[in-house]
């Protein structure tokens, strides 16, 4: 695809590197290309695409690889931040229910135990789903395995616990 100078007075980035060197070169278009010349000497600087001025801009300001790093550095840390966060409002929502459980009068303490079994199972699904697990790659692959053979056991505990209800629930009608 030809650049032309239209193309780079629509980009802002292009536009902008532009600008910074026009003080140094004079611009011509060509068929296929823009081609800078120094306004002292006999340089020339043949552009034949936006990502030339974009590179052109990016070693020209600094500044911008600077704020970059900065962004970057402070997206690291809000993510760990974010993270940190996560896990306190689960152990805040588990302390919750077993608070809600102890001064509820009925059931006592099969109750709490109750609260805190399903308090724990959504912090896993939580923490470990593939749906919501962090990383890439071997990373990803290993969260997922481990939820699978968590997820495998509490399925375990769900229908023995269910089975021991339904055997005592049992043996309750037939007395």
């Amino acid at each position: 695809m030809a650049l032309s100078l239209r193309d780079v007075q629509c980009d802002p980035i292009a536009n902008r590197a532009l600008k910074d060197v026009m003080h140094h070169y004079t611009v011509a278009e060509e068929k296929s290309h823009l081609v800078l010349t120094k306004r002292s000497g006999d340089m020339k600087l043949f552009l034949y695409d936006l990502d030339d001025l974009h590179q052109l801009d990016f070693v020209h300001n600094p500044q911008i690889v600077r704020e970059i790093e900065r962004l970057r550095g402070q997206s690291a840390t809000i993510d760990r931040q974010r993270q940190s966060w996560k896990v306190r409002a689960l152990m805040a929502e588990a302390q919750l229910l077993e608070a809600t459980a102890k001064t509820s009068n009925n059931g006592g303490s099969q109750k709490v135990s109750d609260l805190r079994y399903a308090s724990l199972k959504r912090y896993l699904a939580k923490r470990f789903h593939p749906d919501y697990a962090p990383g890439q790659g071997i990373e990803k692959i290993v969260r997922n395995e481990i939820f699978k053979e968590i997820w495998h056991e509490i399925e375990r505990l769900d229908r023995g616990v269910s089975a021991t209800r339904f055997a005592t629930a049992q043996s309750s009608t037939a007395a």
